[in-house]
């Protein structure tokens, strides 16, 4: 069967008939909440919900801003290509599986979200005797009075981890810096979470440390939901991607189609019901959520949690495509004055 068979006819058998078994970035261990991604208290988004997307000029506006260079640069300092500068000193990432160059990473999120602007800190957690550090950047809202998560996994598997999540760590990068630009109504969280390659730990520990405490003050509804990019670079031809909702992506799914409209993306963008990556600890606990990948659905991608997995492998062109369409969808979402 040819690789272009192959994955239609996964991508077929995934949205038509709700396969039990997902593939997944973590490890199959590491899957929290069941293998279908169903969590209990969560229910698919009605028809008579309001949409969350906005006027379609913020997402243009949002699109313009993301440039090639930046997306090569922070892709070179997080997978070791070349050296980042962090706190006046060069460091060279080459791999984010150990604590060192885990680490080393949390710390390069940091600061570079701070250049950006963007207040930034460095959440130190310990779970299983592992240390995690998981990188929460807020620009804050105009109104403030609602919330969007946008994500991405800091880890690797000890290797340069290019596709494995340095697309989406150089995702959020960028997706901060054109946000700070519109200036936002609601607030918007840029999350690294660490330790996704070993059970979602990063994550299960964000959401019920920190939006679990937001939610106690704010209530359910202060939440518009989180997007979640994980592996989003590699294209073998065909600019397609997939957003896994499980019907439970709330205001999201649609946000993104109308961005895609509006940019006239290049982008085939295929709705699946697709879990094992750090969108399911909302999914977990009632809230929205959808994760954003390339076409290969993680495990196509031929270099998936191998040695090889480095930037020489990456379509930048396509990633480009793939941080416009999610910086439109996330200035559509935080620039809405409606609810969900």
């Amino acid at each position: 069967m040819s690789r272009g068979l192959e994955i239609a006819l996964r991508l077929f058998l995934l949205s038509t008939l709700a396969l039990g078994t997902l593939l997944g970035c973590a490890p199959e261990g590491g899957e929290t909440g069941g293998g279908t991604g169903e969590a209990s208290g969560t229910t698919a988004q009605t028809s008579g919900e309001a949409s969350t997307a906005g006027p379609p000029d913020v997402a243009e506006a949002a699109a313009a801003g993301v440039d090639e260079p930046s997306i090569r640069a922070h892709l070179d300092h997080l997978t070791g290509a070349s050296p980042a500068t962090i706190g006046g000193r060069e460091v060279t990432i080459s791999e984010r599986g150990s604590a060192d160059g885990r680490r080393a990473a949390a710390e390069y999120m940091e600061s570079s979200f701070e250049e950006l602007g963007v207040p930034a800190r460095v959440l130190g957690f310990t779970s299983g005797g592992m240390r995690g550090y998981n990188v929460e950047a807020t620009l804050k809202g105009t109104g403030g009075e609602r919330h969007l998560w946008v994500t991405a996994h800091l880890d690797s598997v000890h290797n340069a981890g290019a596709n494995d999540d340095a697309s989406g760590l150089t995702s959020i990068l960028i997706t901060a810096k054109v946000l700070k630009e519109i200036e936002p109504e609601h607030t918007v969280h840029f999350v690294a979470y660490d330790l996704e390659e070993v059970g979602l730990v990063g994550s299960t520990h964000y959401v019920e440390n920190t939006v679990g405490v937001l939610r106690e003050r704010e209530g359910k509804r202060a939440i518009v939901g989180n997007l979640q990019s994980d592996m989003i670079a590699y294209e073998e031809g065909r600019f397609d991607a997939v957003l896994g909702t499980c019907d439970r992506a709330g205001p999201i799914d649609d946000a993104l189609s109308r961005a895609a409209e509006e940019l006239d993306s290049p982008i085939e963008l295929a709705e699946v019901c697709l879990g094992r990556s750090d969108h399911q600890p909302f999914w977990d606990a009632g809230l929205p959520a959808a994760v954003l990948t390339d076409g290969a659905v993680y495990d196509g991608y031929p270099c998936y949690h191998k040695p090889c997995d480095t930037v020489d492998k990456l379509n930048i062109s396509y990633l480009r495509s793939m941080i416009e369409l999610t910086a439109a969808a996330t200035a559509l979402l935080a620039a809405s004055h409606s609810e969900s």
